[in-house]
């Protein structure tokens, strides 16, 4: 098995190396961008839903 594995266009390393700033294959960086993305889809999505609620209220 290698101590990489691949992220988008992004190679990520197994262990992180802690090297200041952080580099871009670091497990650490990637995970703290995997986190951001995540929130930012969940947000996206409940405006959605709101919006979504609000034209079933104006409808009804």
């Amino acid at each position: 098995m290698s101590g990489a594995r691949r992220v988008g266009k992004v190679k990520v390393k197994k262990k992180c190396c802690r090297s200041t700033p952080r580099c871009k294959s670091c497990p650490v960086v990637v995970l703290l961008e995997a986190r951001k993305k995540a929130e930012k889809k969940a947000a996206k999505q409940e405006r959605k839903e709101r919006k979504k609620a609000g034209k079933k209220k104006t409808a009804a």
